[in-house]
């Protein structure tokens, strides 16, 4: 479905090149299709990188379980004040190794390196994300990361 949104969006595309400039705007440039304002850079949709490389929706949808579940647990690790920051620590590598085993078993060690690598790639053609306001890195617990 995606693709041939993606493909009707190209056919409005060549359509509204070739009709020329009866759709100009005061200054002169024509919108594209999906424009909401002149000059605007249409925007279409890649294909996301794990289908790409071949990664089922469902292991997808499993890996996103799988971290949530993760989340959830070391958030309540953070949370339980009968700890001491030692056994959070301890609790918190015992949590990310469990995950780190259950995701190793959805996808291919291959299809991790390709997936990595498209996500590298479109990082790079992106912005860089601004640092955090404060410089300072915290840990999972909001504590101050140390160096």
């Amino acid at each position: 479905m995606q693709t041939s949104r993606a493909r009707s969006a190209v056919s409005l595309l060549i359509l509204a090149s070739s009709i020329g400039v009866s759709g100009q705007v005061k200054n002169g440039q024509t919108p594209l299709a999906g424009q909401t304002h002149p000059g605007q850079v249409a925007h279409v949709q890649q294909e996301p990188c794990w289908k790409q490389v071949g990664i089922s929706s469902a292991a997808m949808d499993e890996q996103r379980s799988v971290q949530r579940e993760s989340r959830a647990q070391i958030e309540a690790v953070c949370q339980d004040a009968s700890l001491s920051e030692q056994q959070k620590k301890a609790k918190i590598q015992e949590i990310r190794q469990a995950e780190h085993e259950r995701l190793s078993g959805l996808i291919s060690a291959e299809q991790r390196e390709q997936l990595m690598q498209c996500q590298k790639a479109r990082a790079s053609s992106h912005p860089a994300t601004a640092p955090h306001p404060s410089g300072v890195h915290t840990g999972p617990c909001g504590q101050v990361a140390g160096p």
